[in-house]
């Protein structure tokens, strides 16, 4: 692996928000979510992988990282 790949990989493990999202369960859901978008560049086209991301932050939103998303707004 080169130091560009490494760099930036090293930068996705520290990213706050990712730190977030894996506390809340949905990690998953969410890199779903992510990825239709990413494909589609149309929110629009991804409603069922939104509604799944909802549902388990829904599920689980008593728990410490969603609880921390939802304080950060």
């Amino acid at each position: 692996m080169n130091s560009t790949n490494q760099k930036k990989e090293e930068e996705e493990e520290d990213d706050p928000y990712n730190e977030r999202i894996e506390k809340t369960g949905c990690f998953k859901e969410n890199e779903a979510l992510q990825l239709c978008f990413y494909d589609t560049k149309d929110w629009r086209q991804c409603t069922k992988e939104m509604k799944a991301f909802r549902d388990c932050f829904t599920k689980n939103k008593n728990n410490a990282g969603s609880q921390e998303l939802l304080n950060s707004k």
